[in-house]
């Protein structure tokens, strides 16, 4: 029976799962990705990345490593590696949320609305575009030094085979991608102080690259005819295993940040400026589609935070009652940034009364009801109705928290059995590339099981709409003062 390797590298953890072609789990196991710091800041060594992934490898049972047929890898985005002609990695590199890159951003002129309708992103200092500048401004010789760069995914699928690869879904997040012609934009290069020949070559979701090296065939204890698949943006890969790429079906991907996707026949239309979109859009790892994608930086890092501050266990959750709980504090879940620079968290509508039950299930609150105002924008922008939602992800363990998701979005919301959808994603990119199955649809099809369905609470229905409304308003006077706050900050 042929076996597929699906590997997702995380912003907190890297897991990997082997799967059959009808999607059960055969083996899994995870690490932490490694992270260190120096000087600048945090960065991940992509060396060590795959030190500790071959290892993780090697260490499934010889029969499931012997039955695996192909590998793919889904990956955070942002984050760019630069490589040497041997493909050996030069950089430190920077993850997606580090802010070091904001004086790259602010000291780069741009026309938002030009960037935006060509790459699919508004600019902000997250994109590799700024990370690119930072390495060129504050590593001169070591930027001279990169013959290649390339995605976290596409490294790593360069140990594996040999073969330097950046799928589109991936370079959709670069800001240096234009969507249109699936290219690399040359007015963008030229900034970044880069040649095209620099980048390595683009390939759509889904195409095999080549077997597995000899050396690491060795490592990690896999047959040398294992075949290597362009994998993705770990978003779209759940997707892909969600069947987000049908019509009215939604992507609700719930880990450090919480995500909404829906797929996209074309880029979206726009009409005058198109400046301040509530989502980005870029190339879904389901070939020919594109995707919309807006969300919040901190989900369930807003959790684990809270957790951590208060000494609490998960354990909590299942002791709220959030329907005899009126007075809800109001926590706007910033703390990581927002749609705004300058975005900063808070807690208002504090009391002498305030227990840390009520802040625990205002971090609730707070991230459903800034979830909401991602989706309800999208809806209204793309004139797309979700009637199917489907949430993936280490969050939906947490069933307080999908039931006040539901109660915000008033609609149910569905878990598959699979809940690491970007890893059963890459293993389904692996079957694809392969030809273990012949279309997206018929790997969908022939993994995607439903665990349980998440309903509205009805006695909270009228009490959240009301406190959402508040929420909407005091959420502009926020920014208001968070403007003020990093501006008396400056001086």
């Amino acid at each position: 029976m042929p076996l597929l390797l699906g590997i997702d590298i995380g912003t907190t953890n890297t897991k990997l799962k082997v799967y059959d072609e009808d999607g059960q789990t055969f083996a899994e196991t995870s690490f932490k990705t490694p992270l260190f710091s120096d000087a600048h800041g945090p960065y991940y060594d992509p060396k060590e990345l795959t030190t500790l992934l071959f290892a993780a490898i090697a260490g499934f049972p010889e029969r499931v490593r012997r039955s695996v047929k192909a590998v793919s890898v889904s990956s955070f985005a942002e984050v760019m590696v630069g490589l040497n002609e041997r493909g050996e990695p030069l950089t430190r590199c920077i993850p997606w949320y580090d802010e070091r890159t904001k004086e790259e951003a602010e000291a780069v002129a741009l026309d938002p609305s030009w960037v935006y309708e060509t790459t699919g992103l508004s600019p902000h200092h997250k994109y590799s575009f700024y990370k690119l500048l930072w390495h060129r401004r504050h590593e001169p010789e070591v930027f001279k030094a990169v013959r290649f760069w390339t995605s976290m995914s596409g490294f790593v699928l360069f140990a594996l085979s040999g073969e330097l690869s950046f799928d589109y879904s991936l370079a959709s997040r670069t800001m240096l991608f234009d969507q249109h012609t699936r290219t690399w934009r040359e007015e963008l290069l030229d900034l970044a102080g880069m040649q095209k020949a620099q980048l390595a070559p683009l390939y759509p979701s889904g195409v095999a690259l080549g077997r597995l090296r000899h050396e690491a065939a060795t490592r990690c204890g896999l047959p040398e005819d294992v075949v290597v698949v362009t994998g993705g943006h770990d978003h779209p890969c759940a997707a892909l295993a969600c069947g987000v790429f049908q019509k009215g079906w939604g992507l609700i991907s719930t880990g450090t940040t919480e995500s909404l996707m829906v797929p996209l026949e074309h880029p979206p239309s726009f009409a005058g400026d198109s400046g301040g979109k509530p989502f980005s859009f870029g190339h879904h790892v389901v070939f020919p589609l594109y995707y919309a994608m807006g969300g919040i930086y901190s989900g369930g890092f807003a959790v684990d935070w809270t957790l951590r501050l208060f000494g609490k266990s998960y354990e909590v959750f299942a002791e709220l009652d959030p329907v005899r709980r009126r007075d809800v504090p109001f926590f706007f879940p910033y703390l990581l940034g927002g749609e705004y620079e300058e975005a900063k968290g808070a807690f208002l509508n504090l009391s002498g009364d305030t227990e840390q039950e009520d802040f625990v299930l205002s971090v609730l609150f707070g991230l459903c009801a800034e979830y909401r105002t991602i989706w309800e924008r999208m809806e209204k922008e793309l004139s797309y109705t979700v009637t199917q939602a489907v949430n993936v992800g280490g969050g939906v363990q947490n069933a307080l928290w999908m039931r006040l998701k539901a109660t915000f979005l008033k609609k149910p919301i569905i878990v598959p059995v699979e809940k690491e959808g970007s890893c059963q994603g890459a293993a389904l990119l692996a079957g694809i590339g392969a030809g273990v199955y012949k279309s997206p649809e018929e790997a969908f099809s022939r993994t995607f099981r439903v665990e349980k369905t998440f309903e509205p609470i009805a006695e909270l229905e009228a009490q959240v709409d009301h406190w959402y409304t508040t929420y909407l308003a005091l959420r502009e006077v926020l920014k208001v003062a968070n403007v003020r706050l990093a501006g008396r900050k400056e001086e």
